[in-house]
C-alpha cells in the first residue's frame, strides 16, 4: 500500500479518557503522520491561529482538513465478536433460541463456504459494509473451512484492522464438523502461517515534519516450522490470525488440549470463543465436561484463558466464574442485541465492570440484527436499564453483593469505590469506553488504538450529523403565497430541523454525541480512517 498522505485536522474531536470521563474539544488540532500515527493533538487552537501552528510543527504543505459545524471525530468502533459468514443470514430464524438457530439456520449456511467462489462473494461485501459502519477493529469468526483465508486476505487488501479465526468444531454440529480433532489443528495451524507471511504490512518511522522516512517492506517469510517461530514477527500488520474453538461443544477434549498447546507455544496467538451464552447451552457443555466446576474452569482446563481471550456473551456467570476471568485477565465482549434477538439473557456488565473485568461490544451477527456498534451502543444501554429496574421490582436479595474495593478498570488506571457502577445503568461515557477503549484493551491494542493519544495509530470516524451553517440553511421565499408571508411574518427564516444526512435524526445546534448513539446510522459516517488511511464511509475523503 501506499503511504498515507499527512493530514492535519481542525475542529471537534471526542474521545473516551476512562469509563466515566469523555474529552470533548471543540478546535483541537491533530496531526496525522505518513505512518498513520498521530503526531500531536492541540488542545485548544482557534481558526485565527491554525496556519501558525502548522509553521510551529513544521508541517507546512500538509492538507488541513477543516470538521465544520455538526461534526466531530471520534476514535473509530471496536467489534469484538462477529461472524462474517453469518451476514447472509440477517433477518431469518429469530423464532429459535441458540442450540435451535445454530441447527436450522448457522450451520446450513455456512456449510456453503467450502466453496471458494461463494465465500469471496460474500466476504467482499461483508468487510466493506462493516468498514463503512465505523468499525474499524473486529473479531471474526470464519467457518471451519480453509476457505477462510479469503476472509482475511480481504481484510488485508481493504485495509481494515482484524483478528480472523478459522473455527475449530469436531463434534456435535450435525454434517458441519472437522474430521478429527487432528485434521482441524493441522488446519489450524496452516491458516496462521498463511495469514503471517500473506497479510504483511511494512512498518514506517516518521520525520518529526510527519514525513516518512526510507523503508523496505520486510520479505515473506518462508514457511515455518512451527507457529512459535514467526511469533511477533509481524507487528506492523493490521490483519491477525485468532485462534477460534467455537465454543466448548463443538470441541472434544483432544482439540481443546490441541489448541492450548499451541498457544503455550505462541503467547502471541490470542484466542477467541463463547461462553455461558444461554442456559441450555451451558447444561450441555457440563453434561459434556463433568469433571469441570463450571462452563470458564471447561477452557480454564485447557489453559485457554489469558489476556488475550476474547469471550463472547458471558450472560449466565457466576461469582466464581468472574473471579476466574479476572484472574486471567481474559476479556468479555457484551453482545446485548443477540442477547435478546436469541432470548438468551441480559449480561450483568455493570457487575463485571465493578469487578475489574475488561468489557467490550461485539454485534454477533446473525444472531445480533444490527450490522454495526451503534446498534449494540443502544441495546447495551437498554439492557442495563432492565437489570436496574428488575432489581427494583424485585425481592431483595438474602445475600447482598460484595465487591472488592478500589480494583483498577480501565488503562488510565482509575480507581472506583464498590458498587460504583452496579448502582446505576451504564452511562453514555460508560458505553463510549467499551465501543472505543474498551475494545482495545480487549483486543490487546490499547497501546495502539482506541484514543487519540500521541503515538496511537489514527483509528478514526469522522462523524456528520448534516448540520448545515446559517447561510446553508436559509429557507428561500421562492414559492412562498401571501398567506405564507403573512403567517411567516417576524419569523426568522430558518428551518429548524434541517434535512441532514439520516432522516431519522432531527438535526439542531445543540447536538450531541448522545443523538448520534440513539439516532445515528452508517449515513452519518462520512469516513472510516484505519492508521491514517480513509477506507470507507458514506463521503469518504481520499484515501
Amino acid at each position: 500500500m501506499p503511504l498515507v498522505p499527512r493530514r492535519i485536522f481542525h475542529g471537534a474531536i471526542v474521545h473516551s479518557l476512562s469509563l466515566t470521563e469523555i474529552e470533548y474539544l471543540p478546535s483541537a488540532l491533530l496531526g496525522v503522520n505518513q505512518s498513520g500515527t498521530i503526531a500531536f493533538l492541540d488542545r485548544d487552537v482557534p481558526s485565527s491561529s491554525v496556519k501558525a501552528k502548522v509553521a510551529e510543527h513544521g508541517w507546512e504543505g500538509a492538507e488541513v482538513v477543516v470538521v465544520k459545524k455538526g461534526e466531530f471525530l471520534c476514535p473509530g468502533f471496536i467489534d469484538t465478536h462477529t461472524h462474517a459468514p453469518q451476514y447472509p443470514n440477517l433477518g431469518f430464524g429469530q423464532q429459535f433460541e441458540l442450540l435451535d438457530w445454530l441447527s436450522h439456520v448457522t450451520f446450513p449456511t455456512e456449510t456453503k463456504f467450502a466453496d471458494a467462489q461463494y465465500a469471496r462473494r460474500t466476504y467482499e461485501g461483508v468487510v466493506q459494509r462493516v468498514i463503512d459502519t465505523g468499525t474499524t477493529t473486529v473479531c471474526y469468526y470464519g467457518t471451519h473451512h480453509l476457505t477462510t483465508k479469503i476472509l482475511a486476505a480481504v481484510c488485508h487488501r481493504k485495509g481494515q484492522r482484524a483478528f480472523v479465526g478459522k473455527c475449530n468444531m469436531d463434534r456435535h454440529s450435525g454434517d458441519y464438523q472437522e474430521s478429527s480433532a487432528e485434521v482441524s489443528l493441522k488446519d489450524t495451524k496452516e491458516f496462521v502461517n498463511f495469514v503471517r507471511t500473506n497479510c504483511v504490512l511494512p512498518e514506517h518511522s516518521c520525520s518529526p515534519d510527519g514525513t516518512a522516512l526510507p523503508t523496505t517492506t520486510t520479505p515473506a517469510l518462508p514457511a515455518p516450522t512451527s507457529t512459535s517461530s514467526i511469533a511477533a514477527l509481524r507487528p506492523g500488520s493490521l490483519v491477525q490470525p485468532i485462534l477460534t474453538p467455537r465454543f466448548a461443544i463443538s470441541c472434544s477434549d483432544a482439540l481443546l488440549e490441541g489448541l492450548g498447546e499451541m498457544m503455550k507455544a505462541d503467547p502471541t496467538l490470542p484466542l477467541q470463543t463463547h461462553l455461558a451464552e444461554n442456559p441450555s447451552e451451558i447444561e450441555f457443555t457440563k453434561s459434556l465436561f463433568p469433571f469441570a466446576d463450571s462452563y470458564t474452569a471447561v477452557y480454564d482446563h485447557f489453559n485457554l484463558l489469558r489476556s488475550n481471550s476474547v469471550l463472547a456473551h458471558c450472560v449466565h456467570l457466576d461469582k466464581e466464574e468472574m473471579e476466574l476471568i479476572k484472574k486471567t485477565d481474559a476479556g468479555i465482549s457484551h453482545c446485548p442485541t443477540s442477547n435478546f434477538n436469541l432470548r438468551s439473557g441480559t449480561s450483568r456488565v455493570a457487575e463485571l465492570l465493578d469487578r475489574g473485568i475488561k468489557v467490550s461490544l461485539g454485534t454477533d451477527v446473525a444472531g445480533g440484527f444490527g450490522l454495526g456498534i451503534l446498534t449494540n451502543i443502544r441495546q447495551a444501554s437498554i439492557a442495563s436499564k432492565t437489570i436496574v429496574f428488575q432489581a427494583r421490582d424485585s425481592a431483595p436479595s438474602p445475600e447482598p453483593q460484595t465487591f472488592p474495593d478500589n480494583h483498577r478498570h480501565d488503562s488510565h488506571g482509575a480507581t472506583y469505590p464498590a458498587g460504583y457502577f452496579s448502582n446505576h445503568h451504564l452511562s453514555i461515557e460508560t458505553l463510549f469506553y467499551l465501543a472505543t477503549l474498551g475494545g482495545a484493551e480487549v483486543t490487546c491494542l490499547e497501546d495502539k488504538v482506541g484514543n487519540f493519544v500521541v503515538g496511537k495509530e489514527f483509528d478514526a470516524l469522522l462523524v456528520q450529523s448534516g448540520q448545515k451553517t446559517e447561510e446553508e440553511a436559509e429557507v428561500s421565499r421562492e414559492g412562498r403565497n401571501e398567506s405564507d408571508e403573512e403567517i411567516m411574518e417576524g419569523v426568522e427564516l430558518v428551518d429548524p430541523f434541517p434535512t441532514g444526512f439520516n432522516p431519522a435524526m432531527f438535526v439542531e445546534p445543540t447536538d450531541s454525541l448522545e443523538k448520534i448513539f440513539e439516532k445515528g446510522d452508517d449515513r452519518n459516517l462520512g469516513s472510516v480512517f484505519v492508521r491514517g488511511r480513509c477506507i470507507g464511509g458514506a463521503r469518504p475523503l481520499s484515501p
